[in-house]
């Protein structure tokens, strides 16, 4: 927990509660001076107390950092791009530029020579309920993982620039335990014949229908443009696919609810540090199957060996060890179908033409804040 960014010491006798936030006091390069409005904008500046000789993570370059925050992304994206006054020197911790606005920045030689490029460890994946028929059936997890067609899905997320095709739920970084594996081949565009037999194996001769629950809100994991690219795949198959779409709270609150959920619906997870376990527990471990509140382990899965194996992983001091251990259980897992792997992310944000020193993190994926400087 320690090495998360949001990590930081605090003195006992400065622990003020929830009134903390109003003056946090600093153990690194710099101090608030002025907070407006619950910190939707502050101004830093650098510490005289602090020394990089203690400190070699940091360099505290710009002598004060204004922070904004609570715009919306089009004006942000819009006011780096123009990069005027103090624009120019200004950077974004959490906007990604989207598919239209990167079509625009590419074409752009001085844009597209500011943007970076980043991946943070995430997957996007089409979710089983099997408490819902005919999701009760493995054969039809079998037969939907087939038929995807995994093109037109990325081309609904935004393209290949934001999005990377996947088959396997870790995503593609060593510390995670990455092992490649496809075990129900689909190809790019799907594979409508294997479906097809699988269908018939599982009392479905004559094709299928089945509902898929989506967010109305457009959005990498769950949008209506995703939910079209599964349906327009999956008809090949001789599955016919109706959508359902909810309000953004509604869906979110339904998908996480165990007596409730839907049999089918797109999902996403982010691992909480570097390793496979926060990535693969949350999904996998059945004693973190929360039946009163928000679920994550969607197929309920709920096996003593996977189960005994996380307990085995995490007990490792070896993190190589650890992460091999973990491919291999994710790989392992895989061959169930309890899920259908769809995209892994990109993240590509701009940033200002005064601004240097531009390191993407290899876990978050996004700008590292600590390491930049202005011209």
């Amino acid at each position: 927990m320690a090495t998360q960014t949001q990590f930081a010491p605090v003195p006992r006798d400065k622990d003020k509660g929830t009134a903390y936030e109003n003056h946090p006091i600093s153990s690194g390069p710099y101090k608030v001076v002025k907070s407006v409005g619950d910190g939707e904008r502050m101004t830093l500046e650098r510490k005289p107390h602090w020394s990089e000789k203690t400190d070699a993570e940091r360099h505290a370059y710009p002598d004060k950092v204004e922070v904004k925050a609570g715009l919306d992304s089009a004006v942000i994206n819009q006011r780096l791009s123009t990069g005027s006054g103090a624009d120019a020197a200004a950077v974004t911790t959490d906007t990604n530029l989207g598919p239209a606005e990167l079509a625009q920045v590419s074409g752009d030689r001085e844009l597209a020579g500011r943007v970076g490029t980043g991946h943070f460890g995430y997957t996007n994946y089409l979710a089983f309920n099997p408490k819902v028929k005919p999701f009760d059936n493995p054969k039809v997890w079998q037969a939907i993982s087939h038929a995807v067609n995994r093109t037109s899905v990325v081309n609904a997320a935004g393209g290949s620039s934001l999005a990377e095709p996947a088959t396997i739920f870790l995503p593609a970084r060593e510390f995670f335990g990455h092992t490649p594996y496809d075990h129900f081949p689909a190809g790019p565009t799907g594979a409508p014949d294997k479906a097809r037999k699988l269908l018939a194996e599982a009392g479905y001769e004559d094709g299928l229908t089945i509902t898929l629950t989506h967010s109305t809100v457009k959005d990498f994991a769950t949008s209506p443009e995703v939910g079209t690219a599964v349906q327009e795949g999956l008809k090949k198959a001789g599955i016919t696919v109706k959508l359902q779409g909810l309000e953004d709270n509604d869906y979110s609150e339904k998908t996480k609810r165990v007596k409730d959920a839907p049999g089918f619906f797109p999902s996403a997870w982010g691992a909480d540090w570097t390793a496979g376990g926060p990535f693969l527990a949350p999904i996998y471990d059945g004693r973190q199957i929360v039946k009163d509140g928000s679920n994550y382990n969607h197929a309920q899965l709920d096996d003593k060996a996977v189960n005994a194996e996380i307990d085995a992983i995490n007990k490792l001091t070896d993190l190589k060890a650890a992460a091999k251990r973990w491919g291999a259980l994710d790989k392992k897992i895989g061959e169930q179908a309890l899920s259908v792997p769809l995209f892994h992310p990109v993240y590509k944000r701009l940033y200002g033409k005064d601004v240097k020193n531009i390191v993407i993190s290899d876990w978050t994926g996004v700008l590292d804040v600590s390491q930049v400087a202005v011209r």
